[in-house]
């Protein structure tokens, strides 16, 4: 399966269903659009976050300080290859490993470290 990540589209809009992340990239779940007061309809929670925040209906923290981090943004997911080492032993054992720097630490004697990298549809063409 192929891992994913946020890439933001756009300022916040009530038509977009989602995902949605901060102007700052935090993935950010919409509890409600209508749910919060009158100057602060929409309710999210922002990945990281204990507490869900209260937001503008254009997505803002608040109007009068301009852009802000934690403004709410839409986004799309993008694919992002994955990418692992795996050490190959004589006589068929394997161990793999998320960073080159471990792989190499972890080599023994008489053994081969495999560099992989998925390919996603669009790369190399």
């Amino acid at each position: 399966m192929t891992k994913t990540k946020l890439e933001i589209i756009g300022p916040y809009t009530p038509e977009h269903e989602g995902p949605f992340c901060t102007r700052d990239g935090l993935p950010a779940r919409i509890i409600s659009r209508t749910g919060g007061s009158t100057k602060y309809p929409v309710v999210a929670i922002i990945d990281g976050c204990d507490l869900a925040g209260s937001f503008e209906a254009d997505g803002s923290v608040f109007s009068a300080a301009g852009p802000k981090p934690d403004d709410l943004m839409n986004a799309r997911e993008v694919p992002v290859a994955r990418e692992f080492w795996v050490n190959e032993y004589y006589g068929g054992g394997r161990s793999v490993y998320l960073s080159e720097e471990e792989a190499e630490k972890c080599r023994v004697r008489f053994q081969r470290t495999i560099h992989v990298r998925e390919v996603l549809p669009g790369d190399g063409e």
